[in-house]
């Protein structure tokens, strides 16, 4: 049997074999995210990342999306750059929608949010923007109620995408990729 053959044949006993799980209209969803991100300033941009995600289906694939979401990145002083130790920071208050593809207990969604976010710390001077954020991500149902999955975040100037779409835009910029856990009720 060939390979292509045996997976089609797995995927449709699993999917005559598996309730559809996904969250619906009129159902709250919070998530928690944690993993890496990362600010585009600096040699060594890497740190830490989180969010907060609430979510109210309006039908069995669209939902209102709020999210609250950070990255930092630790940096040692440097004399001979003339920099002071501290952090680079990202945060971020959100707000769009999101869509999801409903496959059996797997939900693979995307999002358009905007919203402000605020970038600062030792290397560049704070500032505070309108931002827009696009994500991916897929969550898997563990019960009806608990899910996990993986989630990705580019969040950005909607004016510097437009003026540098090959470049992703040309000021400082976040990237997130987070593992998330998830609760409907």
């Amino acid at each position: 049997m060939k390979p292509a053959v045996a997976l089609v044949a797995f995927w449709v006993s699993v999917a005559i074999a598996a309730p559809v799980w996904a969250a619906g209209a009129n159902e709250w969803q919070l998530s928690l995210r944690a993993g890496i991100g990362v600010v585009n300033v600096g040699n060594d941009p890497w740190g830490v990342a989180g969010g907060v995600d609430v979510e109210y289906g309006l039908t069995d694939a669209w939902a209102l999306r709020g999210s609250l979401e950070g990255s930092t990145k630790s940096l040692s002083a440097n004399k001979q750059a003339g920099t002071a130790a501290g952090s680079e920071r990202t945060d971020a208050a959100l707000v769009g929608i999101a869509y999801t593809i409903d496959v059996l207990r797997l939900v693979p969604y995307a999002d358009l949010l905007f919203g402000v976010a605020q970038i600062s710390g030792p290397l560049a001077a704070p500032v505070t923007m309108f931002a827009s954020e696009l994500g991916v991500g897929g969550d898997y149902y563990l019960t009806r109620q608990l899910r996990a999955g993986l989630s990705f975040q580019y969040l950005y100037r909607p004016q510097d995408l437009l003026q540098n779409p090959q470049g992703l835009g040309n000021s400082p910029f976040t990237f997130s990729a987070t593992a998330r856990f998830g609760w409907v009720f």
